[in-house]
């Protein structure tokens, strides 16, 4: 039995743990579900705790898994109503059953009516690789395939009329070069002969059968909840105008299946802002999706998942069913150890809010038909990651016109369009008392000049240049690190304090002026300001953030986070220990939860797959949490253990070391 009783809002019910159970089976495969036990599957889903298990109706091979008199029902169920079957054997244990629907895959359609597959511009079928080999066709939904999917789902529908939700899975935006694409898009205003326009087309196609998707099944679960309804693969950069198609966000992202380690957590600060209700998605897999033959290491499942849970969403995991229909026990026990793990770890966070007192204001993300490399994070990005998790002060993606109430620091990227709203937005933040660390200039500087002390100047730079921290200001070295490219040329306001200057190199390396291997040596030092602090403001006159991101030098890195900490020297949570950790707040009445994960992701094969194998011990991490409802009168982990504490500064101070990987600490208050 899950543990925690259905949500008794209006909102849909939103997961804390669940599966995500994939059956994509041939028609070639034949008979399938034969082993299956409904009183087997219901102790499996007892046995992992979870709470929603997503069962599928529709595979991308087309074929559905319920008792239907459509052609398309899977020729090797025999006498086997699988779908009906596996929500009646979970409904009983309090296990939600959303129903999961293929949209724009389907091989049935694709090779029954070829007319109906979406057409690239050599007039060929789209087709997705999947593995190096021709995968998937890609369904046309401007083609007749719009009105055989809502026949479908009308099925489903009038089979399961008390059906708990639907996952509808790839719903990516695709162009098409079709007769139908095309007339759709003129209709609509678009220009079809322009890469802008198709793009423009197909997410006016998307947004039209996702409307009438969602609206033909909403309505009420069985038990009088709403339904939960979900969209896949989706491009973040219109979660905000998406908000009504989907009642929830599913964060898909298997590290080793082509997402990495950066992606999850990355998205996730861009989602939480603008729909908390969300959920972060791994999978058991090895690799990515269909590497059902393999098993994510434990050590792996469990940081992903630990990880979602410390940003204060629910976890889902990705699982296949065998065609048999019956499930492996090296998969169960897996899944029930991480599962297990989690729910107690969420059980101690109950009714806390996560604390993310920095934002990081980037520039919106760059549309594209490739979901994953379009969300995933750019160089800025990675570093805020990288860098601000390191010291435990957690953070949310937003983007320029967001509001900027509730954040202690706002961190602008470089490439933000600042226009005159923007600057007004960043200026009451900081008369608010807010601090701003600008990574990078705009083009021009205008009223940023009084705000950040800098000045342009008519200097030109070098192609390539270094910067040299002032050591009393930053604690770095007197030395220069060499940059990608220029710095540049400002002056600093007499009352700015400057943390780094511009070294340039003896001349530009060409064809035939150079010298040593890669570039020119570190020649002249200058009095051009590399990185300036003036009050509550900083700012960088190249990408200091970006830079980091793209090279991963160690000296930049701590140059950012100096840069932050000159301006905002009091964050709620402080951590000091190895680079890796990750440390997150979460505060509730009397109380603070202090999450800390310690895993290290590496690529330990020819393979291109980074992974875990194992946790990295933790020792002597220095964590400060400063005390905001009163006196310490404890601090402990998740089994009770005293930790020893002081109360200095107004900050609870303590030491922990940990062997797990994660480790979760409540500073209780009188």
């Amino acid at each position: 039995m899950r543990d925690d009783a259905p949500e008794t809002s209006v909102q849909p019910y939103l997961p804390r743990r669940s599966v995500h159970l994939d059956f994509h089976t041939s028609p070639l495969i034949t008979p399938i579900a034969q082993d299956f036990d409904p009183q087997e599957f219901a102790d499996r889903f007892s046995r992992l705790g979870v709470d929603s298990v997503t069962l599928f109706a529709k595979c991308h091979h087309g074929q559905l898994y319920y008792d239907t008199d459509r052609a398309e029902r899977h020729p090797g169920l025999g006498g086997v109503d699988l779908l009906r079957s596996q929500i009646e054997a979970l409904r009983p244990l309090g296990i939600r059953t959303p129903i999961y629907i293929s949209v724009l895959f389907d091989e049935h359609a694709a090779t029954t009516r070829p007319d109906w597959v979406c057409v690239d511009d050599e007039g060929g079928p789209v087709r997705v690789d999947s593995h190096g080999v021709p995968g998937w066709h890609v369904l046309d939904m401007t083609s007749g395939y719009r009105s055989y999917l809502a026949e479908q789902v009308t099925d489903v529908l009038e089979h399961f009329p008390d059906a708990d939700g639907f996952f509808y899975d790839i719903c990516f935006d695709q162009t098409s070069f079709s007769a139908t694409a095309r007339a759709a898009a003129i209709a609509a205003g678009f220009d079809p002969d322009s890469a802008v326009g198709r793009l423009d087309a197909a997410a006016a196609v998307s947004h039209d059968y996702m409307g009438r998707l969602r609206d033909m099944v909403a309505g009420e679960g069985h038990d009088g909840v709403p339904r939960s309804i979900f969209f896949n693969s989706r491009p973040r950069l219109r979660l905000a105008d998406e908000l009504g198609y989907s009642t929830h966000d599913e964060i898909e992202a298997l590290p080793t299946g082509g997402w990495g380690y950066a992606y999850a957590p990355s998205v996730a600060r861009s989602v939480i802002p603008i729909q908390p209700r969300a959920i972060g998605m791994t999978g058991r897999f090895f690799g990515s999706w269909g590497d059902s033959a393999s098993l994510h290491p434990a050590a792996a499942l469990q940081y992903e998942s630990l990880q979602m849970v410390s940003l204060g969403l629910g976890i889902c995991i990705g699982d296949s069913l065998p065609p048999t229909g019956r499930s492996h026990e090296a998969v169960t026990a897996r899944l029930a150890d991480t599962f297990g793990h989690v729910q107690k770890v969420q059980d101690a966070a109950v009714g806390a809010t996560r604390v993310a007192e920095v934002a990081v204001m980037r520039a919106p993300i760059a549309a594209g038909e490739d979901v994953i490399h379009a969300d995933a994070p750019g160089a800025g990005e990675l570093a805020a990651l990288r860098l601000l998790t390191s010291r435990g002060i957690d953070f949310d993606f937003i983007g320029p016109g967001d509001d900027l109430a509730g954040y202690g620091a706002v961190i602008v990227l470089s490439g933000v369009g600042i226009d005159d709203g923007v600057v007004r937005s960043l200026t009451l933040h900081v008369e608010s008392g807010g601090a701003l660390v600008l990574s990078g200039l705009p083009d021009e500087l205008g009223p940023l000049g009084e705000l950040t002390g800098l000045f342009s100047t008519d200097a030109l730079g070098f192609a390539r240049e270094f910067v040299r921290p002032v050591p009393a200001a930053t604690g770095l070295p007197d030395f220069d690190f060499v940059l990608p490219g220029t710095v540049r040329r400002v002056r600093s306001a007499d009352d700015a304090t400057v943390l780094a200057t511009v070294t340039e190199p003896y001349f530009d390396r060409t064809v035939d002026r150079f010298s040593g291997h890669e570039y020119t040596p570190a020649g002249s030092a200058t009095a051009y300001p590399a990185v300036v602090s003036r009050g509550r403001v900083a700012a960088a006159a190249f990408g200091l953030f970006e830079t980091y991101g793209a090279t991963g030098v160690p000296e930049i890195g701590e140059l950012a986070l100096a840069t932050l900490e000159t301006v905002y020297p009091r964050p709620t949570l402080s951590l000091r220990g190895a680079a890796h950790l990750e440390g997150t707040l979460f505060r509730r009445d009397g109380a603070s939860i202090v999450h800390l994960l310690s895993y290290l992701p590496s690529r330990r094969a020819l393979a291109d797959i980074e992974t875990v194998v194992d946790p990295v011990p933790a020792r002597d991490v220095e964590v400060r949490v400063r005390a905001e409802g009163g006196v310490p009168r404890a601090v402990h982990t998740l089994d009770g253990t005293a930790i020893p504490f002081t109360l200095e500064d107004g900050y609870v101070r303590f030491t922990v070391s940990f062997d797990d990987g994660h480790c979760l600490v409540v500073v209780e208050e009188e």
